[in-house]
């Protein structure tokens, strides 16, 4: 064998060492990629929440992507808000939440996705605005719905879209006419997003707000909670009076107490018998104040009030 065919042989079994090497590091890179997990700065949950079955107590949580090659930080805190707002649980699709895991993935299987854990050590960034989240828990009392959108009886937690645009006084009376929509036409600047549970105007997206079922103890009560709208207006058929309670003709509103229960049939009664008391003198232990319309002293402390609604 001459001198060249030697040399030849030897290059051409180095190339084939080089490419079986190179194959077997590029094979193993996408492997590599996957396992890339990043821990991310702390997000905060600000209320006792659920995305489905998952239960996440208010309180920090760290965010750990399951692969840093697909899916940044950023994205993921932006998604953990959104699925903080689910309103039923499921996911927009492909995303699936993983219960045992408290992961959320791109599709079953998938290693595009995080995960999240409960800490007591807050770090940089957190999700959700204080601001934005209204105090307290609106309540529903019975079971609902604004045409085919179910609102099941229970407390809500009202978050708005951006509070430099709309507040949360106007937020609460906004769900309460909403509530009255029973066949699910909206005014005409207003529409609802089913999915996200979104009411918001589509000529200013910004003005609106979102429900999402509450869970636990009202973590900050303010006076939007003390009472409940019923769903349906009282008629009072004359002029009339109760005392010094003076009532047109018209119908009107029923908010109930939430703090002792009292249903919406019940106040309705009670308004029906009272207006049979225009002297104001009501039946023990039941007392009248005029200046804010209010029955207060029913059963276990029971109260409501009235107000016209035209």
């Amino acid at each position: 064998m001459n001198v060249t065919a030697k040399y030849l042989k030897l290059s051409a079994a180095t190339i084939l060492a080089f490419a079986a090497l190179l194959v077997l590091v590029l094979g193993s890179s996408p492997k590599q990629a996957q396992a890339a997990e990043l821990s991310c700065p702390t997000f905060r949950v600000l209320h006792n929440d659920r995305i489905g079955k998952l239960n996440l107590p208010a309180g920090n949580y760290n965010v750990t992507v399951l692969n840093s090659a697909t899916l940044s930080c950023a994205s993921a805190s932006k998604l953990f808000a959104e699925f903080l707002q689910d309103y039923d649980g499921k996911l927009r699709s492909p995303w699936v939440v993983n219960v045992a895991a408290s992961s959320f993935t791109k599709g079953k299987g998938s290693t595009t996705g995080f995960k999240v854990s409960r800490t007591t050590t807050p770090s940089g960034g957190g999700g959700g605005s204080t601001s934005a989240s209204c105090p307290g828990y609106f309540q529903v009392v019975h079971n609902d719905s604004i045409g085919s959108f179910k609102v099941p009886k229970g407390n809500y937690r009202i978050t708005l879209i951006d509070p430099d645009a709309f507040t949360c006084a106007k937020a609460v009376k906004r769900f309460q006419e909403f509530l009255l929509d029973y066949d699910g036409v909206l005014p005409k600047s207003w529409k609802l997003k089913r999915s996200s549970a979104t009411f918001y105007k589509p000529k200013n997206p910004s003005v609106g707000f979102n429900i999402n079922k509450a869970y636990g103890p009202s973590p900050n009560p303010d006076k939007n909670t003390k009472y409940a709208r019923c769903p349906a207006t009282f008629q009072v058929q004359h002029n009339d009076r109760i005392g010094a309670l003076v009532l047109p003709k018209g119908p009107y509103y029923i908010y109930v107490g939430t703090k002792v229960p009292l249903s919406c049939s019940q106040a309705s009664a009670y308004f029906r018998q009272f207006l049979n008391y225009p002297d104001g003198r009501l039946p023990a232990p039941w007392k009248v104040n005029p200046a804010k319309a209010r029955f207060r002293g029913g059963p276990g402390g029971a109260v409501f009030r009235v107000q016209q609604a035209n």
